[in-house]
């Protein structure tokens, strides 16, 4: 048995060494930008939401037209245009995502350490419709078929080192070119993004490898824009903001302070509790606790999941649910203290009769995290995904960790002795 246990403390240990090297790289490159980080630190760069990191947050609606209404298929495609609007942004942490029930229609942006709201509603509201018309004013191709666009500067003698897109079409949209350029060969074919024209070229020559250059006097970071938009793809339906918030950077930096000042707290005022009520117990618990915060903090990690102050709630929470698993097997042994049985005995009988107790009250907590995740947005989110790993990572702090902890370290004389135990 002693063996196991020993076998038992090992491993528990290699994960620990593991949870607590990931929590320290992640805290290493915290305050580091992405440019500078190697592929190892950017995995494990903590995500920090909007309250902690400063930024942007919208709220926009989809509203019908005369030409188009809005549906729930309409909105889906408008989801993954905004979503890969924000990435083009350069912003990992951005969230984009859909509200539910009576608010079906409108969408939620979150852009943390982004400081410009009015650029970033340029960039996200416009509908990006690019058009390709011939000279009687018919459409013949749209950016339905544009597979990519880059930013890129003319070789042209007349207008060298212009910035300018380039751009790809599809198979499709390939030859739908191909035989548009054939055709009009002589003839000026008029490019439009959300009618505006950009340019009005004559086809000089049939273009049958489905690249093109777009040229409008634009600067560099027009062109860039542009070319990100193009990527992306135009939003099917019309959207309207309905709320915008900033988040200074100062807010968020004091967010953080005191979010961290919060955790601290409440993890010395549960290490005080634990030792004072339940001794020798106690301070067991207590680096179970140590073993609990360091594999949490690591999932968190290793999972990408976006720090807030709802979700550090959450941590929280599930730290003292972690405690919770303690404080029900340490009463229960006292129980069994009482009837004089050996100290195996006692750590048997405590931890199978606390068992059903401690898992049904995670069950119900994991089930309630699980219906706020789907049913939530945004920062709901975030709360029930920190309370969700916080309550697997502290049931398995507590029933196998503290176990194990308590067999290894927990003397036989202790039956004698029973102010170890608290009382």
């Amino acid at each position: 048995m002693r063996k196991k246990n020993i076998i038992a403390i090992v491993l528990i240990l290699i994960v620990f060494a593991f949870s607590l090297w990931v929590d320290i790289t992640g805290f290493k490159v915290a305050n580091k930008p992405l440019d500078q980080l190697s592929g190892v630190e950017a995995y494990f760069k903590p995500r920090l939401g909007l309250d902690l990191h400063g930024g942007v947050h919208f709220v926009l609606e989809a509203q019908d037209t005369k030409d188009v209404k809005v549906t729930p298929e309409a909105m889906q495609t408008t989801l993954e245009v905004l979503k890969k609007r924000v990435n083009n942004l350069g912003l990992s942490e951005a969230v984009v995502v859909q509200e539910k029930g009576a608010n079906w229609k409108r969408i939620d942006v979150e852009l943390p350490g982004w400081k410009d709201p009015e650029k970033a509603k340029e960039l996200i509201g416009q509908t990006a419709l690019l058009q390709f018309k011939d000279e009687s004013g018919k459409v013949v191709l749209t950016g339905a078929h544009i597979k990519d666009a880059r930013l890129a500067f003319s070789k042209d003698p007349q207008t060298l080192g212009e910035p300018i897109i380039e751009f790809k079409l599809d198979s499709e949209g390939t030859k739908i070119f191909a035989k548009v350029t054939q055709e009009n060969v002589g003839k000026k074919i008029a490019i439009y993004l959300d009618n505006k024209l950009l340019m009005n070229p004559v086809v000089q020559n049939p273009i049958t490898d489905g690249q093109g250059i777009i040229t409008g006097g634009f600067t560099k970071e027009q062109a860039a824009e542009y070319a990100a938009l193009l990527r992306s793809g135009a939003l099917p339906v019309k959207l309207k903001f309905l709320t915008e918030e900033v988040v200074g950077p100062t807010l968020g930096s004091h967010s953080v302070k005191m979010a961290i000042i919060a955790v601290i707290v409440a993890i010395l005022l549960i290490f005080l509790y634990m030792i004072i009520f339940y001794r020798y117990l106690g301070v067991i618990a207590s680096l179970a606790l140590v073993f609990y915060l360091a594999l949490e903090m690591a999932l968190l990690l290793l999972l990408h999941a976006t720090f807030s102050l709802p979700a550090i709630g959450g941590a929280i929470l599930s730290l003292g649910m972690a405690v919770d698993i303690n404080v029900i097997v340490f009463e229960r042994m006292k129980e069994e203290l009482a009837s004089g049985k050996s100290v195996k005995a006692i750590i048997a009988a405590g931890f199978a009769k606390a068992f059903r107790t401690v898992f049904d009250s995670n069950l119900t907590v994991l089930i309630s995290a699980i219906i706020l995740f789907y049913l939530g947005t945004g920062v709901i989110r975030g709360f029930a995904i920190t309370v969700s790993i916080g309550i697997l990572a502290g049931f398995f702090s507590g029933v196998v960790v503290t176990h194990a902890l308590v067999d290894l370290l927990l003397p036989p004389s202790a039956v004698k002795k029973p102010w170890l135990f608290g009382i």
